[in-house]
């Protein structure tokens, strides 16, 4: 009996030792590209990442939708907001994925900027209030939300009802507001609260939004020509910054309105240091920490709805993607070691017209000021942060 038990130890000791081995031997990295299937471009920012056990390994596409796995894994889940999520258990030299919706086609403009384009959106910005919600209004909204890094994930799915607040009186009295019916929260553990940060930036921080004077002065319009719509006064209209390389979007109005139908942006790191990091801040890591940003890229697209005579947001989709290093603490000598990380942030929001009402309780989704160097918060965002962080919820593995 006693020599059973010691072989039955010393077997043991050889599978954790030879468990030890496999981990410990470097992984060979393989590489790939992400590929756009129907509009043959390569898929940037996409995220790549396995479940071990909760916890997440990832990585993400470059640019030029290039990517490198380091890390052991049995299957791969692929995931981009634009794209049809896709598992494979083998990495091949080029993924291909499925967009969701038809990609914008050919793209062919003049050289001029025809002078009515500015005169729309000028007419567009000081209506608007008048145009766009202009009556409160109760709708169904579901939310999805998820963010990849490094080494962690989180999801987070919500719907429910929302109170749309007319843009008369869209202050900081009157905000947009969630009485949700259905919470799932995806976690390695039940620690993660609900997340509607992504939310009310869909809300307060889309596109159309940031259309003022400023906005039309420090970008360049033209017509796509190539663009059809069976009603010849609604065109599609391209821009790109003066400034920045790197910010670009498309417009699709009714002319004859000055209406706003949908629009996408896309801004990346030179544009988005300049507009959503405070300097004084940024100068301060850059000497404390040595952050460095190598990528940071937002994109976001709006659609509205007539319901009722009065246009509506039914659809907002928004992607955030940043790769930056900073020191390692941990690390002594005079070369100090630099760590990357990268995150990758997707939310998709829609919004539908219903009859139902509900007397439950509104939690608030205010417009906090997350440029500002100084925050104050109000007693009244501090309780309701407070009260969502108190939500009914169910978790469930990532």
């Amino acid at each position: 009996m006693i020599s059973q038990s010691s072989d039955k130890i010393t077997m043991k000791r050889k599978i954790i030792y030879l468990l030890t081995i496999l981990y410990t031997i470097p992984i060979m990295a393989q590489k790939g590209i992400l590929w756009d299937n129907v509009g043959n471009i390569p898929v940037a920012h996409a995220s790549i990442y396995t479940n071990n056990q909760g916890n997440i390994l990832a990585t993400s596409t470059d640019a030029n939708g290039q990517f490198e796995i380091k890390f052991q894994f049995t299957t791969l889940k692929i995931s981009h907001i634009s794209y049809e999520k896709l598992s494979i258990s083998a990495i091949t030299d080029t993924i291909f994925l499925t967009p969701k919706s038809q990609t914008l086609g050919e793209i062919s403009v003049t050289n001029a900027e025809p002078k009515w384009i500015k005169e729309k959106l000028r007419s567009f910005e000081k209506h608007r209030k008048q145009l766009y919600q202009t009556v409160d209004l109760k709708m169904k909204y579901d939310y999805d939300k998820y963010n990849i890094g490094d080494s962690s994930g989180y999801a987070f799915h919500s719907r429910g009802l929302m109170y749309i607040p007319s843009l008369l009186h869209l202050d900081k009295d009157s905000m947009y507001k969630v009485c949700p019916s259905h919470n799932i929260i995806r976690y390695k553990d039940s620690t993660a609260d609900p997340d509607f940060y992504d939310m009310q930036l869909m809300l307060y921080e889309n596109v159309v939004s940031e259309i003022n004077n400023k906005f039309v002065k420090r970008h360049i319009f033209r017509q796509n020509e190539s663009y059809h719509n069976s009603d010849k006064n609604i065109v599609q209209l391209v821009f790109w910054s003066d400034k920045y390389k790197d910010d670009k979007g498309t417009i699709t109005m009714d002319t004859t309105q000055c209406m706003i139908l949908d629009a996408s942006r896309s801004t990346g790191l030179a544009c988005n240091l300049d507009e959503k990091m405070n300097p004084v801040v940024l100068s301060v890591t850059r000497v404390a920490l040595g952050l460095k940003y190598d990528d940071w890229t937002i994109n976001n697209t709006i659609h509205f709805d007539k319901i009722d005579g009065i246009y509506y947001p039914t659809l907002i989709t928004y992607k955030y993607y940043e790769k930056y290093s900073n020191y390692d603490k941990l690390a002594t000598g005079k070369h100090k070691k630099r760590m990357e990380y990268f995150s990758s942030k997707e939310a998709t929001l829609s919004l539908n017209s219903t009859l139902r009402t509900s007397n439950a309780h509104y939690y608030d989704i205010p417009h906090e000021l997350h440029s500002a160097f100084i925050y104050i918060e109000s007693k009244r965002h501090s309780l309701n942060k407070i009260a969502i962080s108190r939500m009914p919820r169910e978790y469930m593995p990532l």
